[in-house]
Protein backbone atom coordinates (compact mmCIF):
# COMPACT_ATOMS: atom_id res chain seq x y z
CA UNK A 1 0.00 0.00 0.00
CA UNK A 2 2.84 2.41 0.86
CA UNK A 3 4.38 1.74 -2.56
CA UNK A 4 1.10 2.55 -4.33
CA UNK A 5 0.75 5.79 -2.35
CA UNK A 6 4.29 6.77 -3.31
CA UNK A 7 3.55 6.20 -6.98
CA UNK A 8 0.45 8.40 -6.72
CA UNK A 9 2.52 11.22 -5.20
CA UNK A 10 5.12 11.37 -7.99
CA UNK A 11 5.27 14.60 -9.97
CA UNK A 12 4.92 14.02 -13.70
CA UNK A 13 7.22 16.86 -14.87
CA UNK A 14 10.72 17.04 -13.44
CA UNK A 15 11.73 20.12 -15.50
CA UNK A 16 10.28 23.63 -15.12
CA UNK A 17 7.63 24.43 -17.73
CA UNK A 18 9.80 27.16 -19.29
CA UNK A 19 12.57 24.64 -20.00
CA UNK A 20 10.11 22.23 -21.61
CA UNK A 21 8.80 25.09 -23.74
CA UNK A 22 12.31 26.01 -24.89
CA UNK A 23 12.99 22.41 -25.95
CA UNK A 24 9.72 22.28 -27.89
CA UNK A 25 10.67 25.46 -29.77
CA UNK A 26 14.05 24.00 -30.68
CA UNK A 27 12.42 20.85 -32.05
CA UNK A 28 9.95 22.89 -34.08
CA UNK A 29 12.77 25.03 -35.47
CA UNK A 30 14.56 21.94 -36.72
CA UNK A 31 11.79 21.04 -39.17
CA UNK A 32 8.95 23.58 -39.08
CA UNK A 33 7.37 22.36 -42.33
CA UNK A 34 7.53 18.55 -42.51
CA UNK A 35 6.85 16.95 -45.89
CA UNK A 36 4.04 14.84 -44.43
CA UNK A 37 1.22 15.26 -41.93
CA UNK A 38 2.36 13.68 -38.61
CA UNK A 39 -1.24 12.72 -37.82
CA UNK A 40 -1.54 10.82 -41.10
CA UNK A 41 1.77 9.05 -40.42
CA UNK A 42 0.59 8.10 -36.92
CA UNK A 43 -2.61 6.71 -38.41
CA UNK A 44 -0.57 4.69 -40.92
CA UNK A 45 1.77 3.25 -38.30
CA UNK A 46 -1.01 2.41 -35.86
CA UNK A 47 -2.69 0.55 -38.74
CA UNK A 48 -5.59 -0.75 -36.66
CA UNK A 49 -7.09 -0.14 -33.22
CA UNK A 50 -6.54 3.60 -33.56
CA UNK A 51 -8.71 4.43 -30.56
CA UNK A 52 -6.87 1.93 -28.34
CA UNK A 53 -3.48 3.34 -29.40
CA UNK A 54 -4.60 6.92 -28.72
CA UNK A 55 -6.15 6.13 -25.34
CA UNK A 56 -3.14 4.13 -24.17
CA UNK A 57 -0.68 6.82 -25.24
CA UNK A 58 -2.66 9.44 -23.36
CA UNK A 59 -3.02 7.25 -20.28
CA UNK A 60 0.62 6.12 -20.13
CA UNK A 61 1.93 9.66 -20.57
CA UNK A 62 -0.24 11.21 -17.84
CA UNK A 63 -0.78 8.55 -15.17
CA UNK A 64 1.67 8.85 -12.27
CA UNK A 65 2.01 5.07 -11.98
CA UNK A 66 4.13 5.02 -15.12
CA UNK A 67 6.78 7.57 -14.18
CA UNK A 68 10.12 5.66 -14.17
CA UNK A 69 11.71 4.78 -10.84
CA UNK A 70 15.38 3.90 -10.49
CA UNK A 71 17.65 2.24 -7.91
CA UNK A 72 14.80 0.74 -5.94
CA UNK A 73 14.69 -2.58 -4.04
CA UNK A 74 13.96 -5.73 -6.04
CA UNK A 75 10.69 -6.36 -4.20
CA UNK A 76 9.47 -2.83 -5.03
CA UNK A 77 10.45 -3.17 -8.68
CA UNK A 78 8.41 -6.36 -8.97
CA UNK A 79 5.42 -4.88 -7.17
CA UNK A 80 5.50 -1.79 -9.39
CA UNK A 81 5.43 -3.98 -12.53
CA UNK A 82 2.38 -5.83 -11.18
CA UNK A 83 0.56 -2.66 -10.10
CA UNK A 84 1.18 -1.04 -13.47
CA UNK A 85 -0.24 -4.07 -15.22
CA UNK A 86 -3.26 -3.89 -12.93
CA UNK A 87 -3.79 -0.27 -13.96
CA UNK A 88 -3.96 -1.34 -17.60
CA UNK A 89 -6.34 -4.16 -16.73
CA UNK A 90 -8.61 -1.92 -14.66
CA UNK A 91 -8.82 0.54 -17.56
CA UNK A 92 -9.73 -2.24 -20.03
CA UNK A 93 -6.68 -1.83 -22.27
CA UNK A 94 -6.07 -5.58 -22.41
CA UNK A 95 -8.27 -8.67 -22.17
CA UNK A 96 -7.71 -12.34 -22.81
CA UNK A 97 -10.97 -12.29 -24.78
CA UNK A 98 -9.38 -9.97 -27.36
CA UNK A 99 -7.99 -13.17 -28.90
CA UNK A 100 -11.56 -14.11 -29.80
CA UNK A 101 -12.87 -10.67 -30.74
CA UNK A 102 -9.89 -8.62 -31.98
CA UNK A 103 -6.44 -10.27 -31.84
CA UNK A 104 -4.59 -7.22 -33.18
CA UNK A 105 -5.73 -5.26 -30.10
CA UNK A 106 -3.54 -7.60 -28.03
CA UNK A 107 -0.51 -6.63 -30.12
CA UNK A 108 -1.37 -2.92 -29.89
CA UNK A 109 -1.51 -3.15 -26.10
CA UNK A 110 1.88 -4.91 -26.02
CA UNK A 111 3.50 -2.27 -28.22
CA UNK A 112 2.35 0.63 -26.06
CA UNK A 113 3.07 -1.12 -22.75
CA UNK A 114 6.68 -1.85 -23.73
CA UNK A 115 7.36 1.86 -24.28
CA UNK A 116 7.12 2.60 -20.57
CA UNK A 117 8.02 -0.66 -18.80
CA UNK A 118 9.45 -3.76 -20.46
CA UNK A 119 9.03 -5.84 -17.30
CA UNK A 120 5.34 -4.97 -17.06
CA UNK A 121 4.90 -5.76 -20.77
CA UNK A 122 6.58 -9.15 -20.28
CA UNK A 123 4.29 -10.00 -17.37
CA UNK A 124 1.41 -8.92 -19.60
CA UNK A 125 2.36 -11.26 -22.43
CA UNK A 126 2.67 -14.24 -20.08
CA UNK A 127 -0.60 -13.48 -18.27
CA UNK A 128 -2.74 -12.74 -21.31
CA UNK A 129 -1.08 -14.52 -24.22
CA UNK A 130 0.79 -17.56 -22.94
CA UNK A 131 -1.28 -18.42 -19.87
CA UNK A 132 -4.62 -16.80 -20.65
CA UNK A 133 -4.56 -17.51 -24.37
CA UNK A 134 -3.78 -21.18 -23.75
CA UNK A 135 -6.65 -21.56 -21.25
CA UNK A 136 -8.97 -19.75 -23.67
CA UNK A 137 -8.06 -21.83 -26.71
CA UNK A 138 -7.45 -25.24 -25.16
CA UNK A 139 -9.83 -25.10 -22.22
CA UNK A 140 -13.56 -25.79 -22.12
CA UNK A 141 -16.50 -24.74 -19.98
CA UNK A 142 -15.10 -26.50 -16.95
CA UNK A 143 -12.20 -24.00 -16.91
CA UNK A 144 -14.41 -20.91 -17.08
CA UNK A 145 -13.79 -19.98 -13.44
CA UNK A 146 -10.06 -19.72 -14.09
CA UNK A 147 -10.60 -17.81 -17.33
CA UNK A 148 -12.91 -15.29 -15.69
CA UNK A 149 -10.21 -14.27 -13.20
CA UNK A 150 -7.50 -13.53 -15.76
CA UNK A 151 -8.52 -10.00 -16.82
CA UNK A 152 -8.87 -8.83 -13.21
CA UNK A 153 -5.57 -10.50 -12.15
CA UNK A 154 -7.54 -12.48 -9.58
CA UNK A 155 -5.98 -15.51 -11.24
CA UNK A 156 -2.37 -14.76 -12.17
CA UNK A 157 -0.76 -17.48 -14.21
CA UNK A 158 2.46 -18.69 -15.69
CA UNK A 159 3.41 -20.86 -18.64
CA UNK A 160 5.29 -24.04 -17.71
CA UNK A 161 6.90 -25.13 -20.97
CA UNK A 162 10.68 -24.60 -20.92
CA UNK A 163 12.78 -26.98 -18.86
CA UNK A 164 16.42 -26.71 -17.86
CA UNK A 165 17.48 -29.45 -20.25
CA UNK A 166 14.94 -28.79 -23.01
CA UNK A 167 14.88 -25.11 -23.88
CA UNK A 168 14.77 -25.52 -27.66
CA UNK A 169 13.59 -29.13 -27.78
CA UNK A 170 10.52 -28.97 -25.58
CA UNK A 171 8.86 -31.91 -27.31
CA UNK A 172 11.33 -34.13 -25.43
CA UNK A 173 10.64 -32.60 -22.01
CA UNK A 174 10.76 -34.82 -18.92
CA UNK A 175 7.86 -33.59 -16.75
CA UNK A 176 5.11 -36.22 -16.58
CA UNK A 177 1.37 -36.16 -15.94
CA UNK A 178 0.33 -39.71 -15.14
CA UNK A 179 -3.33 -40.62 -14.82
CA UNK A 180 -4.26 -42.51 -11.64
CA UNK A 181 -7.50 -44.39 -12.34
CA UNK A 182 -8.07 -45.23 -8.68
CA UNK A 183 -8.34 -41.59 -7.62
CA UNK A 184 -9.31 -40.06 -11.00
CA UNK A 185 -6.35 -37.67 -10.75
CA UNK A 186 -3.20 -36.71 -12.62
CA UNK A 187 0.11 -37.04 -10.82
CA UNK A 188 2.54 -34.30 -11.93
CA UNK A 189 6.20 -35.13 -11.43
CA UNK A 190 9.64 -33.75 -12.22
CA UNK A 191 11.88 -36.81 -12.65
CA UNK A 192 15.30 -35.08 -12.76
CA UNK A 193 17.11 -31.77 -12.43
CA UNK A 194 16.91 -31.29 -16.19
CA UNK A 195 13.14 -31.49 -15.98
CA UNK A 196 12.74 -28.37 -13.81
CA UNK A 197 10.52 -25.71 -15.36
CA UNK A 198 12.98 -22.89 -15.93
CA UNK A 199 12.83 -19.08 -16.24
CA UNK A 200 9.11 -19.11 -15.52
CA UNK A 201 7.78 -15.54 -15.60
CA UNK A 202 5.38 -14.67 -12.74
CA UNK A 203 6.44 -17.90 -11.01
CA UNK A 204 8.65 -16.56 -8.22
CA UNK A 205 6.12 -14.30 -6.50
CA UNK A 206 2.84 -13.48 -8.18
CA UNK A 207 1.35 -16.51 -9.96
CA UNK A 208 -1.17 -18.79 -8.30
CA UNK A 209 -1.76 -21.01 -11.35
CA UNK A 210 0.42 -22.62 -13.97
CA UNK A 211 -0.34 -24.32 -17.24
CA UNK A 212 2.07 -27.24 -16.87
CA UNK A 213 3.11 -28.94 -20.08
CA UNK A 214 3.94 -32.58 -19.48
CA UNK A 215 4.18 -35.97 -21.13
CA UNK A 216 0.68 -37.39 -20.58
CA UNK A 217 0.57 -41.07 -19.57
CA UNK A 218 -2.56 -43.24 -19.45
CA UNK A 219 -2.31 -46.98 -18.81
CA UNK A 220 1.44 -46.84 -19.31
CA UNK A 221 1.14 -45.23 -22.78
CA UNK A 222 2.76 -41.87 -23.54
CA UNK A 223 0.18 -39.74 -25.38
CA UNK A 224 2.54 -36.81 -25.92
CA UNK A 225 2.63 -33.34 -24.41
CA UNK A 226 -0.56 -31.82 -23.01
CA UNK A 227 -1.39 -28.83 -20.82
CA UNK A 228 -2.67 -29.32 -17.27
CA UNK A 229 -3.74 -26.55 -14.89
CA UNK A 230 -1.94 -26.75 -11.55
CA UNK A 231 -2.52 -24.53 -8.52
CA UNK A 232 0.94 -23.47 -7.36
CA UNK A 233 -0.02 -21.07 -4.53
CA UNK A 234 -3.00 -20.71 -2.25
CA UNK A 235 -4.96 -17.49 -1.71
CA UNK A 236 -2.43 -16.32 0.91
CA UNK A 237 0.50 -16.80 -1.47
CA UNK A 238 1.84 -19.95 0.16
CA UNK A 239 3.46 -22.57 -2.06
CA UNK A 240 1.22 -25.60 -2.52
CA UNK A 241 2.38 -28.99 -1.16
CA UNK A 242 4.70 -30.95 -3.42
CA UNK A 243 6.04 -27.92 -5.29
CA UNK A 244 9.51 -26.44 -5.00
CA UNK A 245 9.79 -22.86 -6.25
CA UNK A 246 13.16 -21.10 -6.43
CA UNK A 247 13.32 -17.35 -7.04
CA UNK A 248 15.91 -16.73 -9.78
CA UNK A 249 16.74 -13.34 -8.30
CA UNK A 250 18.37 -10.27 -9.83
CA UNK A 251 19.12 -10.19 -13.54
CA UNK A 252 20.98 -7.76 -15.80
CA UNK A 253 17.68 -6.03 -16.56
CA UNK A 254 13.88 -6.30 -16.40
CA UNK A 255 13.98 -7.05 -12.71
CA UNK A 256 10.30 -6.32 -12.42
CA UNK A 257 9.82 -9.85 -13.79
CA UNK A 258 9.74 -12.51 -11.08
CA UNK A 259 11.36 -15.52 -12.77
CA UNK A 260 11.44 -18.92 -11.10
CA UNK A 261 12.53 -22.51 -11.50
CA UNK A 262 9.81 -24.90 -10.43
CA UNK A 263 9.68 -28.64 -9.81
CA UNK A 264 6.90 -31.06 -8.85
CA UNK A 265 7.08 -34.00 -6.48
CA UNK A 266 4.08 -36.19 -7.34
CA UNK A 267 1.60 -33.31 -7.17
CA UNK A 268 -1.98 -34.51 -7.59
CA UNK A 269 -4.62 -32.54 -9.48
CA UNK A 270 -8.16 -33.49 -10.56
CA UNK A 271 -8.61 -35.11 -13.98
CA UNK A 272 -10.72 -32.09 -14.97
CA UNK A 273 -7.63 -29.87 -14.84
CA UNK A 274 -6.56 -31.22 -18.22
CA UNK A 275 -7.12 -28.57 -20.91
CA UNK A 276 -9.40 -30.79 -22.93
CA UNK A 277 -10.68 -28.95 -25.99
CA UNK A 278 -8.59 -31.12 -28.34
CA UNK A 279 -7.82 -34.18 -26.22
CA UNK A 280 -9.52 -35.84 -23.29
CA UNK A 281 -8.83 -38.45 -20.64
CA UNK A 282 -12.16 -39.91 -19.61
CA UNK A 283 -12.95 -41.31 -16.20
CA UNK A 284 -11.26 -44.68 -16.01
CA UNK A 285 -8.37 -43.67 -18.28
CA UNK A 286 -9.63 -43.82 -21.88
CA UNK A 287 -7.70 -41.30 -23.99
CA UNK A 288 -9.26 -39.64 -27.06
CA UNK A 289 -8.00 -36.84 -29.27
CA UNK A 290 -9.14 -34.75 -32.22
CA UNK A 291 -5.55 -34.09 -33.31
CA UNK A 292 -4.37 -36.27 -36.17
CA UNK A 293 -0.75 -37.31 -36.41
CA UNK A 294 1.92 -38.26 -33.92
CA UNK A 295 2.94 -36.84 -30.56
CA UNK A 296 4.86 -33.99 -32.20
CA UNK A 297 1.68 -32.86 -33.95
CA UNK A 298 -0.09 -32.79 -30.58
CA UNK A 299 2.73 -30.74 -29.11
CA UNK A 300 2.50 -28.13 -31.87
CA UNK A 301 -1.22 -27.82 -31.23
CA UNK A 302 -1.03 -27.41 -27.45
CA UNK A 303 1.92 -24.98 -27.68
CA UNK A 304 0.13 -22.86 -30.29
CA UNK A 305 0.25 -19.67 -28.22
CA UNK A 306 3.99 -19.49 -28.86
CA UNK A 307 3.13 -18.35 -32.39
CA UNK A 308 1.07 -15.34 -31.31
CA UNK A 309 3.63 -14.88 -28.56
CA UNK A 310 6.30 -14.12 -31.13
CA UNK A 311 4.12 -11.40 -32.61
CA UNK A 312 3.55 -10.04 -29.10
CA UNK A 313 7.31 -9.91 -28.52
CA UNK A 314 7.89 -8.33 -31.94
CA UNK A 315 5.26 -5.69 -31.09
CA UNK A 316 6.99 -5.03 -27.77
CA UNK A 317 10.33 -4.69 -29.56
CA UNK A 318 8.82 -2.22 -32.00
CA UNK A 319 7.39 -0.16 -29.15
CA UNK A 320 10.82 -0.01 -27.50
CA UNK A 321 12.50 0.81 -30.82
CA UNK A 322 10.07 3.66 -31.52
CA UNK A 323 10.63 5.05 -28.03
CA UNK A 324 14.42 4.89 -28.42
CA UNK A 325 14.29 6.61 -31.80
CA UNK A 326 11.97 9.33 -30.51
CA UNK A 327 14.26 10.02 -27.55
CA UNK A 328 17.43 10.06 -29.66
CA UNK A 329 16.00 12.28 -32.41
CA UNK A 330 14.28 14.71 -30.03
CA UNK A 331 17.47 15.03 -28.02
CA UNK A 332 19.60 15.51 -31.14
CA UNK A 333 17.28 18.28 -32.35
CA UNK A 334 17.57 20.16 -29.03
CA UNK A 335 21.20 19.50 -28.06
CA UNK A 336 23.03 22.60 -29.26
CA UNK A 337 26.71 22.73 -30.06
CA UNK A 338 29.14 25.02 -31.83
CA UNK A 339 28.07 25.68 -35.42
CA UNK A 340 29.13 27.90 -38.32
CA UNK A 341 28.71 31.06 -36.21
CA UNK A 342 31.03 29.79 -33.52
CA UNK A 343 28.23 29.93 -30.98
CA UNK A 344 26.32 27.10 -29.34
CA UNK A 345 23.28 27.51 -31.59
CA UNK A 346 23.53 24.50 -33.90
CA UNK A 347 21.70 21.20 -33.12
CA UNK A 348 23.85 18.09 -33.37
CA UNK A 349 21.22 16.57 -35.66
CA UNK A 350 22.50 18.99 -38.29
CA UNK A 351 25.80 17.11 -38.46
CA UNK A 352 26.04 14.33 -41.04
CA UNK A 353 27.80 12.09 -38.52
CA UNK A 354 24.74 12.18 -36.26
CA UNK A 355 22.38 11.72 -39.18
CA UNK A 356 24.33 8.70 -40.40
CA UNK A 357 24.08 7.20 -36.90
CA UNK A 358 20.32 7.70 -36.51
CA UNK A 359 18.52 7.91 -39.83
CA UNK A 360 19.29 4.31 -40.98
CA UNK A 361 17.93 3.06 -37.63
CA UNK A 362 14.82 5.20 -38.11
CA UNK A 363 14.34 3.72 -41.60
CA UNK A 364 14.69 0.18 -40.22
CA UNK A 365 12.09 0.93 -37.55
CA UNK A 366 9.62 1.99 -40.24
CA UNK A 367 10.37 -1.04 -42.43
CA UNK A 368 10.06 -3.49 -39.53
CA UNK A 369 6.76 -1.89 -38.58
CA UNK A 370 5.37 -2.32 -42.09
CA UNK A 371 6.55 -5.94 -42.21
CA UNK A 372 5.02 -6.68 -38.82
CA UNK A 373 1.62 -5.53 -40.08
CA UNK A 374 1.57 -8.49 -42.46
CA UNK A 375 2.27 -10.95 -39.68
CA UNK A 376 -0.47 -9.44 -37.52
CA UNK A 377 -2.95 -9.93 -40.36
CA UNK A 378 -2.21 -13.68 -40.24
CA UNK A 379 -4.03 -13.81 -36.91
CA UNK A 380 -7.20 -12.61 -38.66
CA UNK A 381 -7.07 -14.31 -42.06
CA UNK A 382 -6.60 -17.86 -40.69
CA UNK A 383 -3.85 -19.04 -43.06
CA UNK A 384 -2.59 -22.58 -43.01
CA UNK A 385 -0.77 -23.55 -39.87
CA UNK A 386 2.39 -24.24 -41.88
CA UNK A 387 2.35 -20.69 -43.22
CA UNK A 388 1.79 -19.21 -39.77
CA UNK A 389 4.54 -21.36 -38.28
CA UNK A 390 6.98 -20.29 -41.01
CA UNK A 391 6.14 -16.61 -40.59
CA UNK A 392 6.48 -16.82 -36.81
CA UNK A 393 10.04 -18.06 -37.30
CA UNK A 394 10.72 -15.07 -39.56
CA UNK A 395 9.48 -12.78 -36.79
CA UNK A 396 11.76 -14.51 -34.30
CA UNK A 397 14.78 -14.10 -36.58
Amino acid sequence: MALVQRLHSIRLNTLPIRFLSEQAKLREAWNPNPSFDPKVMTHFLDDQNHDLHARMREFLSTDKFFVPEYDIPLADEREIALQRLKQLCDNKFISVHFFSTNPTAVFAAHENASIVDGAMATKMTVQFNLFGGTVLKLGTGRHKEILDGIDSLTNIGCFGLSELGYGNNAVEMETTATYDAETDEFVINTPSVKGQKYWITNGAIHANYMVVFAQLYTGGVNNGIHGVLVRIRDDEGNTMPGLTIHDMGIKMGLNGIDNAKISFDNVRVPRENLLNKESEVHEGGEYTTKISGNNRARFLKVADQLLSGRICIASMSQGASKACMAIALRYSATRLTAGPTGKSDFPILGYQLQQHALIPLLAKTYIYDIALKGFKLCTQSSPSRTETYTQSHIVRL
